[in-house]
């Protein structure tokens, strides 16, 4: 026993936490196997939608909402369960080893027990949002298949949380990979079919696909995490439900789930005051909306990885080194943007023909309609940085705070212009991405400022 307590101090004590030097590759060592984790988790939405435009229009347009409506609650939970990881970081970081597995057991019971909520929740919400839209009829059935599934995305995130928060990634990314590649897989098969043996199903495929094999993710997780080693260094057997430590560690997460409800209740209802116009106007909301749930991976490799940096220096009581990892978070955030910026601004009516050849847009439409998408990641992605700190800090109820006045405000704006000034479709997510950008983060990054300097204070 002694031995597995002298390793685990090892790695501890590590470049990982010791030698500032090797802080910007230890970032990165953390950030490339986290990117390749959210990749992979963002890539089969955009991927079925490209799969359900072959079909039709009508069926892209279905899927692309019935998201909007899913992840209100689907968002909520996981961003709640997503807190895990700074609990993991600073357990880990201080070396209270036999935290871990309690404190995860609290996040995979509320994992299960948020279905009470989130499904007649989201059936209420949703048969409001499709209600007298061109694709009511279609987006119903799947609307009903994908609200059944919501507790496995929590459940999965809880899980990936323990390995996440202690540095662990390999597992965790081939996992993904290959959960990701049976998906799409599974995915092309149901929606197109495979005559005699498996009848086509539609626009059903995706979601029917993602049932199975976001299941599996999770019994593949459960079984690692209750293997043999982890039950003795991290206690990952005591299972049982405990309701003050599941406060302790849901309560802080409750801002940020109520936070990510009125973030994602805005949203859908900006989305829906397009959507019920019909026409270009839905067709842009669900092109742009394609590659919209698909980009925020850029965010959150970024997010989680400095958020779980920060908590484990936080834990280890090493302040010196927050300075940096804001500079290379910026770093990262510049970079990956960059990086993808050339088929959004240089390459806009080739990447749509590609990717949709079978829908019709004018080429002023389509020049718009992409810069609009590249200007709204790039703020999403920026936002990662401020909100690192502010979860590593557990400054959840600011976030809150911030979020209601904020999301708000930008749904008023929104309104307003779409009903009263009246917008060309083409120009939405651009004029989306800027009234965002400059509602939210000045409020963010003047609250990380604030929180640094409290903190140095504090440690003087």
């Amino acid at each position: 026993m002694y031995s597995l307590y002298e390793k685990m101090s090892h790695e501890l004590t590590a470049p990982d936490l010791s030698e500032p030097k090797r802080e910007i590759k230890d970032v990165l060592l953390l950030f490339l196997p986290i990117l390749g984790i959210c990749f992979s988790n963002y890539i089969f939405s955009f991927i079925e939608k490209i799969f359900l435009s072959q079909i039709s229009a009508e069926a892209m347009e279905a899927a692309t909402n019935v998201a909007y409506v899913s992840q209100v609650f689907q968002i909520t939970s996981t961003a709640l369960v997503m807190m895990a990881q700074v609990f993991v970081g600073r357990w880990y970081g201080a070396r209270n080893f036999h935290a871990v597995g309690p404190g995860i057991w609290q996040f995979v019971w509320f994992s299960f027990l948020s279905m009470i909520i989130t499904v007649p929740t989201s059936l209420l919400y949703g048969i409001w949002y499709f209600f007298g839209t061109e694709i009511e009829s279609s987006s119903l059935s799947y609307l009903y298949l994908s609200t059944s599934s919501n507790f496995l995305y929590p459940l999965g995130a809880a899980l990936s949380s323990f390995f996440l928060g202690r540095g662990k990634t390999k597992l965790i990314l081939f996992s993904n990979l290959i959960e990701q590649g049976m998906k799409i897989g599974l995915t092309y098969l149901l929606i197109f079919g495979a005559e005699p043996w498996i009848p086509p199903q539609g626009v059903l495929g995706g979601a029917i696909s993602s049932m199975i094999v976001q299941g599996g993710f999770c019994l593949f997780l459960g079984f690692q995490f209750l293997k043999k080693e982890n039950q003795t260094l991290f206690s990952t057997h005591h299972w049982k439900f405990q309701p003050k430590l599941f406060w302790e560690c849901i309560q802080p997460g409750l801002f940020r789930a109520s936070n990510r409800i009125l973030s994602m209740v805005t949203w859908t209802s900006t989305a829906h005051l397009m959507a019920i116009k019909g026409g270009l106007y839905l067709l842009t909301l669900s092109v742009g909306g394609s590659f919209t749930l698909f980009l925020p991976f850029l965010y959150e490799a970024i997010y989680q990885t400095e958020t779980i940096k920060l908590s484990q220096h936080i834990g280890a009581k090493l302040h010196s080194r927050f300075r940096s990892l804001i500079q290379i978070g910026l770093v990262l955030v510049l970079g990956s943007t960059l990086l993808f910026s050339g088929p959004f601004l240089l390459l806009p009516e080739q990447t749509l023909s590609l990717l949709y050849p079978s829908l019709s847009l004018d080429s002023i439409s389509i020049k718009y309609l992409f810069l609009g998408i590249w200007v709204w990641a790039f703020y999403v992605t920026l936002t990662a940085i401020p909100l690192s700190y502010l979860f590593a800090f557990k400054d959840t109820k600011f976030y809150f705070m911030a979020g209601a006045i904020s999301y708000t405000f930008d749904y008023f704006v929104m309104y307003f212009i779409i009903e009263y000034i009246g917008i060309e479709a083409n120009r939405f997510w651009l004029i989306l991405a800027i009234v965002q950008g400059c509602t939210v983060l000045p409020i963010y990054f003047l609250r990380m400022r604030y929180l640094h300097n409290r903190h140095q204070l504090k440690v003087a």
